[in-house]
């Protein structure tokens, strides 16, 4: 869905976009998920784990994730938790400790905190906003500020099993982003997805299956001068 998530933020990985959406989660879920070759270079591999609990009185979750190659390795852990305030809004955070680790030029280590919240305005419509790096951390000696992107959407239920999706992202060192995601659920247990985004142009599809408490995601989205990059996910959810 072009990564048009930050109003929907409907599992684990709203963590990374959104943790108020932690609160729609009503069991606990696990994920594994991979990008084995972006645009085709396997030293641009990501991989991640993820796993949501929800308590009596929040939600929480964590995530570690993974990117890059022996030379140079990026490593990020999230703990994230989302509480409903009322019936229709939710609020949530996530602590991260980052790690930079450059093969003959060290390593370096560092904090950032998010936040966001989602409102369901209606039966058929939430509203959601995220700000990464609310502290605005910086990093080693020279203070480089860390990236802190601002994101918000609108997400509309038209029919129970169709969602549509638009966001707006701001980087505050690039232009914004406009992103658009659609999601088609089928006979409850294929979910097939689209979405376009500009800054920088991409298209994106993919599906999930789903069987039982396992579900299987596949995604592929394309940059226009890059090509082709894919992902893999496998989910877990434990029923009661």
């Amino acid at each position: 869905m072009a990564n048009a998530f930050v109003a929907l933020a409907d599992n684990i990985w709203a963590i990374d976009y959104n943790p108020a959406g932690l609160t729609r989660l009503n069991r606990i879920k696990a994920s594994v998920f991979i990008i084995p070759e972006q645009f085709g270079l396997a030293e641009l591999r990501t991989g991640a784990l993820g796993i949501a609990v929800p308590l009596s009185f929040a939600t929480v979750g964590c995530t570690i994730e993974q990117f890059g190659f022996d030379l140079f390795k990026e490593t990020e852990w999230r703990t994230g938790v989302g509480i409903n305030i009322d019936r229709y809004v939710s609020i949530g955070a996530s602590f991260n400790l980052h790690h930079i680790d450059i093969s003959t030029y060290g390593s370096s280590r560092y904090a950032s905190l998010d936040g966001g919240i989602l409102t369901q305005i209606c039966e058929r419509i939430s509203i959601g906003f995220n700000l990464q790096n609310m502290v605005q951390t910086t990093l080693g000696s020279m203070e480089e500020r860390y990236p802190q992107v601002a994101a918000f959407g609108v997400c509309w239920f038209p029919r129970k099993e169709l969602t549509l999706s638009v966001e707006l992202e701001k980087d505050i060192r690039y232009p914004v982003s406009i992103k658009a995601g659609v999601e088609q659920v089928i006979l409850q247990i294929l979910k097939l997805r689209a979405g376009v985004a500009n800054n920088p142009n991409k298209v994106s599809a993919g599906m999930a299956v789903r069987y039982s408490s396992v579900e299987f995601a596949y995604a592929g989205y394309r940059h226009p001068d890059l090509g082709w990059t894919h992902q893999i996910e496998l989910g877990y959810t434990l029923n009661e």
